[in-house]
């Protein structure tokens, strides 16, 4: 369950504010449920949908930038500019406030052009700090606690609160060649040749709902998936069970538990694949000092294991540390595990939004903070381990369509509450124009507002953020080869 945000009283309109001009926010859907009737969606979800008369919908159109608050206050404050009742005056004491963020007061305009890069997100920023409870740095504990006794069910929880990359596409979809992100990912392994050997033991680490398991179960054969059992590690158990219905479903003999990846509870050298999809920025991160790593002494038990790894695995860092930086335990305990349970010849790929260079930043979302994954660190330490290593950026692993424009998240999101109120489904995902038509049918030109992204865009979803990590054990046994040649059969090791 979603945490609530920080209430907020309304804004009080003195003078100050008044003299203030006004913005709205961009990226804007609104929807025309009746004659005289239009909706929008604040961004805090716990508050009820706005519903607007046709002067309500003038009083937002006016906010261009170029009239103040009073004016806005003297043209519209007494009107009723909804069914509701509420007036003019109502909806400005109410607007610019975080929970809505429907619109912005200032002297001059947000800085750029993009709604990435003006100060929606300072507003954004403030409404997850109040849903994670806390502002600042949130460790290990906290993340292992939101995982384990925050989520009490699974229902709507990758659409509002830790939307994912292999959420967003768990359908077919056009930027993926018409395949889902799971039956995608099972194609370029087999490309790799992870499937020609016989697999015994998959392990999925944090597999989301299970959607990735059924669309690996599409992809195999019978005879590739005969004898393989599919195994789900998770730290939330609401999730475990949501993985074993739908792999069961699909075909899998399958098992699962709850777990901590940083401690995988398998036996060593028992285990032939690993998928870790979207989990690392999940992981134990640990706010070091420069001073802890120039004595080499850290102030807690958490912070001196941090540096001991740092210093094990000689991981080099520039002479001109911050006083502060967060370094990615957890990932690296991850690792080792990793190195610990894989059978000789074992693989894992790892998939995770991160950095290459400069030092992990947080990422507010509701009720937790995650942190992005340092790369150069990660490969430093899986070379360090004996694996050999591969590693590329998301959409180019895949071979993603970069141009094929999607619907934007927000606008998804938005939809999405429309559809909750009048009791119609709507499932968050990447939608090109010609799918949303598809879902909505004749909803569809009620709405204005809605606009499309490249899939590559960063204004999307950020997908060349995400990184992927393919590891693999040295010390698998020689495969036979062979060659014909004038129907002679050459044997050779390889």
């Amino acid at each position: 369950m979603k945490p609530v945000a920080v209430a907020h009283q309304p804004l009080t309109l003195t003078d100050q504010v008044l003299a203030l001009r006004a913005w709205r926010m961009p990226d804007m859907i609104t929807y025309q449920h009746g004659t005289d009737e239009w909706w929008l969606t604040p961004l805090d979800d716990a508050l009820p949908l706005i519903r607007l008369n046709r002067a309500g919908l003038e009083l937002l159109t006016a906010m261009d930038g170029h009239m103040t608050v009073g004016e806005l206050l003297g043209r519209f404050g007494k009107w009723v500019c909804g069914p509701d009742g509420q007036n003019g005056c109502w909806h400005l004491e109410r607007w610019s406030l975080p929970n809505y963020s429907l619109c912005y007061y200032g002297t001059e305009p947000p800085a750029g052009g993009h709604r990435l890069n003006i100060k929606w997100d300072l507003l954004l920023q403030q409404i997850r700090e109040g849903w994670s409870g806390r502002q600042g740095f949130e460790g290990g504990e906290h993340l292992v606690q939101f995982h384990t006794r925050d989520i009490a069910q699974h229902e709507g929880h990758f659409d509002t609160i830790e939307t994912t990359v292999s959420h967003l596409f768990r359908e077919p979809s056009e930027a993926l060649q018409g395949l889902t992100y799971g039956r995608l990912l099972a194609k370029h392994l087999r490309r790799l040749g992870w499937w020609e050997t016989k697999l015994r033991t998959l392990v999925e680490v944090g597999g989301g709902l299970g959607y990735v398991s059924r669309e690996l179960a599409a992809e195999l054969s019978p005879a590739e998936r005969g004898g393989l059992r599919y195994v789900f590690l998770d730290l939330t158990p609401p999730f475990v069970k949501a993985q074993l219905k739908l792999a069961a479903t699909a075909g899998w003999r399958c098992s699962g538990t709850q777990a901590n990846a940083e401690w995988l509870p398998l036996r060593d050298a028992s285990v032939d694949l690993v998928i870790d999809n979207e989990n690392l920025a999940d992981m134990t991160p640990v706010n070091l000092s420069r001073g802890e790593l120039e004595t080499g002494k850290g102030r807690t038990p958490v912070h001196q294991e941090a540096i001991d790894w740092i210093r094990r695995i000689r991981l080099p860092f520039d002479p001109n540390l911050p006083d502060e930086f967060v370094f990615n335990l957890g990932p690296v305990r991850f690792l080792a595990e990793l190195w610990r349970v894989l059978k000789p010849g074992g693989r894992a790929i790892l998939i995770e939004f991160g950095v290459e260079t400069g030092w992990p930043e947080p990422v507010k979302l509701p009720g937790h903070t995650e942190y992005e994954v340092q790369y150069t660190h990660m490969r430093h330490a899986a070379k360090w381990l004996g694996f050999q290593e591969q590693y590329s950026a998301l959409p180019k692993f895949l071979m993603i369509k970069p141009d094929t424009q999607v619907l934007c998240t927000g606008a998804a999101y938005a939809i999405q509450r429309f559809c909750q109120a009048m009791g119609k489904p709507f499932a968050i995902r990447a939608y090109t124009e010609k799918e949303l038509a598809q879902a909505l049918g004749p909803m569809l030109p009620k709405l204005s507002g809605c606009h499309y992204h490249a899939v590559s865009d960063p204004a999307w979803f950020g997908l060349w953020d995400f990184k992927v990590m393919v590891l693999e054990k040295p010390g698998a046994a020689p495969k036979p080869a062979f060659k014909e040649t004038q129907g002679f059969r050459w044997y050779t090791q390889r």
